[in-house]
């Protein structure tokens, strides 16, 4: 053995010699009965310990009628056994009296046990417990559910039997299946009442026993282990054992302490402790069960009774039910009456009371007799209940009669049932225990919980625990007042009055600072068991002065994915910015995003499995994945939503002004005016600073309040938290964006994710978000449909100057750039100054005669838009930057003014407006492009021919299509860099997502490619066919292309889409051809015509092993037999009818025509009509997706003819360059503010205000009515067990494709199940009700047939 391991050894024996001196100075010790009393039950010598008589110390004959008692015939003993259970489950053996101090400092000391912050005692049924699977699934699931979250302690008996044996085999299942997680489960019973337990105790050494084991074998006299009456199994699974021990064996009975425990344990009794919320759970049950609710009432212990499992618990609730009028007609309804008072009280009670005039002597006591008469019919227990004590008394003699044969014949034989005298003494004890938890003051410690119903069972439980702590605090209160008054009085001489006050406020705030801490405490537990409802209603009362830390319960409901809290917290005023950015933090040199990254972006976070967060992040050098400074954080959202969107996070604001200003995104004139924190204070401008925040400080605020908000609405959509991303949006500015932004990271983690139920949430959250910014969008729409349509254009500068529909177009939310208002709004820029509705053949005709007169018959014939009429002879004004869309704006209809004339002026605007329209720059380069195909047609057919020495040089038709491709490849580059993506390869990757710019790419470098071969090869007519080949090519290509233009068609353009959905069928059709072809191909060939190539007369068979001679023998005829051309295939094989390989190939040759022109033919029949019909239905939306796409590009082109386009392209080429150069080379200085952008800019923040207001205030009504959607949905969602939630999840999966009646199927069952939930309970108290009229009634009649 090396030194480590000696070491090692030595310090795990030191801790075990220390472990065993805290027990030791615990002093715990067991009981041993040693004075023998004859059972009655039992045969002769035995005792009532169970055990026979010879292993008794004393027999006294004299005890042979005595009672046995604990103290009396037992004998305290040292050193019980304490160790652990075969399944590593902690327990000791202790005398039933031992001191709840002791079993405390056991928990806390030896067994190091954590301190709980709940104490859940579960009671009731034994061997009579049955419930329904469904129900005993919910409430053991339930009871689990809430042990995990709120780290509680568990407390049983510890048996094998009835409802233990179903908590244990659920914390069995929690083992196994939650392996980081952990339930402390506490058994208090009995050790003498549990089988075999001298041999459960000591699993290791079979052979050797205790000598406390010894002891128990010997006084036991008996070998035998079978289970005998009054024994138990012990349950396994649970955690610790207090095996309690009276000196009897095969006796259940603790009394009260269990409850006196948990009581000790809650603390309920110490004044300066805040107390541990504690409750009991009472699961069907018996007479031992009653007695068990009545010590945990004596005791304020809240007791839950679970309805529908059946004897006592359903007992109580109909008692609960006949007796609740008890609350109104009782006279004192706050006062409590203890069994005791019902045999103390007497008619006439002769009471002692001081005489204030009398002095007193030490040795006498002088009291003035004085005599008070009580009613006990009124002012005792019973007299409290004799209305309802015959009812009563049926109810519990019923409930009794089903206990077990034994405990029958002994009720039989030592109780007084008779028909005169209804009850024993017994019975009548557990009558009064029934009054007792039935009194008024008591009964509100009762909390009742249906299994049938879908009620939450952790919320029922929560609201008896705030209940019971808030009653806490008022007796605590009432109790220091009164102490304090006696205290006033007896102190001398008298205190002032003031005095007196200031104790009183004192005391009043020390209670308040407990209550306050405890709410704290409190809602730290709501939390954990998400009862917003309770919390609410309970704890925060619709104000957060009572709770302590409310930053910490806001982050922590942030990282524990509570919505409805967060949701409340923002409700009640709690300001994100106050926890996230500390002051002047957001807009001074330090890094305003740490505390962000390190609460939200922690490593725990970012390596979730509830999210795919991790799949966009590169590992570091350690291999771990973190998100650590604000680069990091852009750099991921750049991958996700893409690269046109600019920067988001910044450490300082002056790298955010920076970046801006080197992007052409602000100016340095109004800039300094957003952040007051800037501008420095000197000793001459206090006036001010005493005063109300100047409007630039408000701005200040706003901004921040809104920078937080966006980036923990990113932080709950990159965590996959769409219930709290609800949150949020309910609380931003801009919803719709937002919203739109979500379905785009959303859709890039669906495609990582694996198939199962993380990617259909994904997809699941995707069309809800798309929903609701398609719902908000109408909203907008339904208020003004103008207004809506800029609101979708605008450029945000919160989400990095995006706007809603290039987020959407980018993100493939068909749906929503298919509504109304984003249709209307492409309209409105393809019209652009021209009215958008052309819907009349006037206005076709109009824009047609315009077209072909250049213009200028246009401002006469054509419909332009309206000045608006200006009151009190004010002057346009301009609301939109000129470089951005600003077809809205009626400031450019008219200026600049061109000339003197108004009516020139107008006339000169319209025609320029009418070819900045882009219709007409469509029409445009339509024409242009069908001149260009014909050109190129003309030269390939006519004149592209190498040079000769008549024609030695190229003809000018061929020089006049190089400069129109020439043309068109620098009008393409202009759009190419002129994309919204920021980097060239985040503009390539959008550039090739488009087919026809696919075939742009290839029609520009085919025609070079063969512009290059036409001079290389002008000498050579042999290779001068290359050129020609690849230019054929070439304009087959571009032939092609020109279906772009069918796009703008709306009775084409969806077909067109249709036709490229259908182009991957035809694609997987002709991977089927292919290989069917080449089979048939390579087996004929190889059986007929390559073994016998001269057999063939009149066909020359060339059989060398070369590509043009494989394609010729075996690919083009084999291909061609499936148009039905056979060429010389059947004459040949006929030539050789007798031929073995000649018959074998007429086979295989029938064979392949049945399948390939039957079989296959109509399976891509039947494949382009099932297409067609699928895509049917989304070709409108694809197209209108495809429309942004084209409306986006002939935004970006130029308005003018070539050339003259060349010199417009050339020039803003040149201008992007420039500036592409100075922000590379030169970090300081300003961007292009003027560069055009496919978006609306206002001119000032006032027009910028209105829009986000009018946003905010359309959607304001719908977004918060989606959030308490949400938070009755998950009240509904976290009612129920986990078995639960996988049925109705099973049964949403079944019903995914069903219709909408089917889908809602689930919740009207739901309603239907609630309703009768309801419905039943109504019927029971009426039916309670009317048996109370009917008893009522009968003795009513009794007494008057008696009178």
């Amino acid at each position: 053995m090396n030194k480590s391991q000696t070491t090692t050894k030595l310090h795990s024996i030191d801790r075990d010699a220390l472990s065993e001196d805290v027990f030791k100075k615990l002093n715990i010790r067991y009981r041993i009965c040693t004075k023998f009393v004859q059972d009655k039950s039992e045969e002769r010598g035995i005792c009532v310990c169970k055990r026979l008589e010879n292993v008794h110390h004393e027999r006294d004959p004299r005890n042979e009628g005595a009672k046995w008692n604990m103290f009396e015939n037992t004998d305290e003993q040292l050193d019980p056994q304490h160790d652990k259970l075969p399944n590593g489950a902690l327990f000791t053996r202790l005398a039933l009296d031992t001191p709840n101090v002791k079993v405390e400092r056991l928990f806390y000391d030896y067994w190091k046990m954590s301190e709980p912050r709940l104490i859940i005692s579960i009671i009731g049924g034994a061997k009579y417990f049955t419930l329904s699977e469904r129900l005993e699934s919910n409430f053991i699931n339930g009871i689990i559910d809430v042990a995990l979250k709120a780290d509680s302690w568990l407390i049983t008996n510890g048996y094998n039997v009835g409802i233990v044996q179903l908590v244990g085999q659920a914390i069995n299942k929690v083992k196994l299946t939650r392996l980081n997680e952990h339930i402390t489960a506490i058994g208090v019973c009995k050790w003498g009442s549990v089988k075999d337990v001298e041999r459960l105790v000591e699993p290791e050494h079979p052979g050797k026993k205790s000598k406390n084991a010894n002891n128990d074998d010997e006084r036991r006299g008996d070998g035998e282990k079978k289970r005998e009456k009054g024994q138990r199994d012990l349950e396994t699974n649970h955690s610790h054992y207090l095996m309690l021990d009276d000196g009897r064996y095969r006796h259940y009975d603790i009394k009260d302490y269990r409850t006196l425990l948990c009581a000790h344990l809650a603390k309920l009794q110490d004044e300066n402790a805040l107390p541990i919320p504690v409750v009991t759970i009472v699961v069907e049950g018996g007479k031992d069960t009653i007695a068990n609710i009545y010590y945990d009432l004596r005791e304020n212990i809240p007791v839950v009774i679970i309805d529908g499992s059946g004897r006592v618990a359903d007992f109580f609730k109909r008692c609960l039910l006949y007796t609740k009028d008890i609350d109104e007609t009782d006279k004192y309804p706050e006062a409590i009456f203890e069994i005791e008072e019902v045999s103390l009280v007497s008619p006439v009670v002769t009471l002692p009371i001081e005489d204030p005039n009398e002095k007193y002597h030490q040795d006498t006591n002088q009291v003035k007799p004085t005599h008070i008469k009580l009613k006990i019919s009124k002012n005792t227990l019973e007299g409290r209940f004799s209305r309802y004590e015959e009812r009563l008394q049926k109810d519990l003699h019923t409930l009794l009669s089903h206990e077990d044969d034994s405990r029958k014949r002994d009720q039989t034989t030592n109780s007084n049932h008779t028909n005169g005298n209804l009850f024993g003494n017994d019975f009548k004890k557990v009558l009064h225990q029934v009054m007792y938890c039935l009194q008024p003051a008591v009964r509100s410690g009762i909390s009742i919980f249906n299994l049938s119903s879908d009620n939450n069972l952790s919320e029922t439980i929560f609201r008896s625990i705030c209940k019971s702590q808030q009653n806490y605090f008022e007796r605590k209160e009432s109790d220091q007042v009164d102490a304090m008054e006696k205290r006033h009085r007896r102190s001398k001489p008298p205190l002032t009055l003031e005095t007196v006050q200031r104790h009183t406020t004192t005391n009043r705030n020390v209670h308040q600072r407990d209550q306050t801490a405890q709410r704290s405490d409190l809602l730290l537990l709501a939390m954990d068991w998400n009862c917003i409802e309770v919390a609410k209603e309970l704890i925060l009362q619709n104000s957060l002065d009572k709770i302590l830390n409310k930053e910490e319960a806001f982050l922590y409901a942030l990282l524990h994915d509570l919505p409805a809290f967060i949701y409340e917290f923002l409700k009640l005023g709690v300001d994100p910015t106050e926890i996230f950015f500390s002051k002047n933090k957001f807009s001074g040199n330090s890094n305003r995003y740490r505390k962000l990254l390190n609460c939200l972006y922690d490593n725990h976070q970012v390596a979730s499995n509830d999210t795919h967060l991790g799949s966009f992040i590169e590992s570091s050098h350690e291999g771990e994945k973190h998100l650590r400074t604000v680069d990091h954080l852009n750099e991921l959202l750049t991958e996700l939503i893409g690269d046109y969107m600019h920067k988001l996070y910044f450490e300082t604001h002056a790298d955010e002004e920076k970046y801006r200003k080197s992007w052409g995104l602000i100016e340095d004139s109004i800039e300094p005016n957003k952040f007051s924190v800037h501008v420095a204070s000197n000793g001459n401008n206090h006036s001010n600073s005493t005063n109300e925040p100047n409007e630039s400080e408000k701005i200040d605020k706003s901004k921040i309040h809104d920078y937080i908000m966006r980036d923990l609405f990113i932080w709950a959509i990159l965590m996959n938290r769409t219930d709290m991303a609800k949150v949020f949006l309910s609380h931003m500015k801009y919803r719709i964006c937002a919203a739109l932004i979500a379905t785009k990271i959303l859709k890039q983690y669906h495609s990582k994710a694996a198939h199962g139920e993380l990617k259909e949430g994904y997809k699941a959250s995707i069309d809800y978000f798309q929903t609701y910014a398609i719902n908000c969008i109408n909203q907008c729409e339904k208020n003004d449909a103008d207004e809506a349509c800029q609101i979708v254009l605008q450029r945000i500068e919160l989400y990095g100057y995006v706007s809603c529909l290039q987020v959407a177009a980018h993100a493939e939310d068909k749906l929503f750039i298919a509504t109304s208002c984003c249709v209307q709004a492409m309209n409105n820029i393809w019209f652009n100054k021209i009215h958008p509705d052309q819907s009349r053949k006037r206005d076709e005709l109009g824009l047609a005669i315009g077209f072909v007169s250049f213009g200028l018959l246009a401002p006469p014939l054509v419909n332009f838009r309206k000045t608006p009429k200006i009151k009190n002879d004010e002057h346009t004004i301009r609301t939109l930057q000129p470089y951005g869309l600003n077809y809205s704006d009626p400031y450019p209809l008219e200026h600049p003014r061109y000339c003197k004339i108004p009516g020139v002026n107008i006339y000169l605007h319209n025609v320029k407006n009418f070819y900045q329209s882009l219709r007409i720059k469509f029409c445009c380069h339509c024409v242009v492009y069908c001149l260009f195909l014909l050109l190129f047609s003309y030269v390939l057919l006519f004149d592209f021919q190498p040079p000769t020495n008549s024609r030695p040089s190229i003809h000018w038709t061929e020089i006049l299509t190089i400069i129109f491709v020439s043309i068109m490849l620098i009008e393409e580059i202009h759009y190419f860099v002129r994309q919204d993506s920021l980097s060239i390869s985040g503009k390539f990757k959008t550039y090739v997502s488009n087919v026809f710019k696919i075939m742009t790419l290839l029609g520009f470098t085919l025609f070079y490619i063969g512009l290059i071969l036409r001079f290389a090869y002008a000498d050579d007519q042999v290779k001068f066919v290359a050129a020609r080949v690849v230019m054929a090519i070439d304009l087959e290509i571009w032939w092609l292309r020109s279906l772009s233009f069918i796009i703008v068609v709306p009775f084409l353009g969806p077909h067109l889409v249709a036709i490229g959905k259908m182009l991957k069928d035809l694609l997987f059709f002709m991977c089927i051809i292919a290989i069917v072809m080449t089979g048939y191909g390579v087996a004929s060939r190889s059986m007929a015509y390559y073994p016998n190539p001269d057999s063939f007369p009149g066909t020359e068979i060339d059989t060398s092993f070369n590509g043009r001679s494989i394609f010729r023998q075996i690919a083009y005829p084999v291909y061609y037999l499936m148009y039905g051309e056979f060429g010389n295939e059947l004459s040949n094989l006929d030539a050789n009818p007798d031929a073995g390989w000649s018959i074998s190939t007429h086979v295989l040759l029938a064979i392949h025509m049945l399948f390939v022109n039957i079989l296959l033919t109509n399976l891509l029949i039947a494949m382009f009509s099932k297409r067609f019909d699928q895509v049917y239905e989304d070709t409108k939306n694809i197209w209108h997706s495809q429309q942004y796409i084209f409306t986006r590009e002939y935004y970006t082109r130029s308005p003018f003819y070539p050339p003259i386009s060349f010199f417009y392209d050339i020039y803003y080429l040149a201008r992007i360059a420039y500036y592409a150069i100075r922000r590379t080379c030169f970090k300081n200085k300003i961007g292009d503010r003027r560069g055009k952008v496919f978006k609306m800019i206002p001119v000032n923040e006032d027009v910028e205000k209105r829009w986000y207001e009018f946003e905010g205030a359309s959607t304001y009504e719908y977004a918060h009515a989606e959030v308490k959607a949400l938070k009755t949905t998950a009240l509904i969602s976290t009612s129920g067990s986990d078995s639960t939630k996988t049925e109705k999840k099973s049964e949403s999966n079944e019903n995914t494709n069903t219709t909408t009646d089917i889908t809602i199927a689930p919740n009207s069952i739901r309603q239907l199940q609630d309703y009768l939930a309801t419905m039943s309970t109504r019927l029971e108290s009426m039916n309670t009700q009317l048996q109370i009229l009917v008893d009522d009634k009968h003795m009513g009649r009794d007494n008057r047939q008696k009178m």
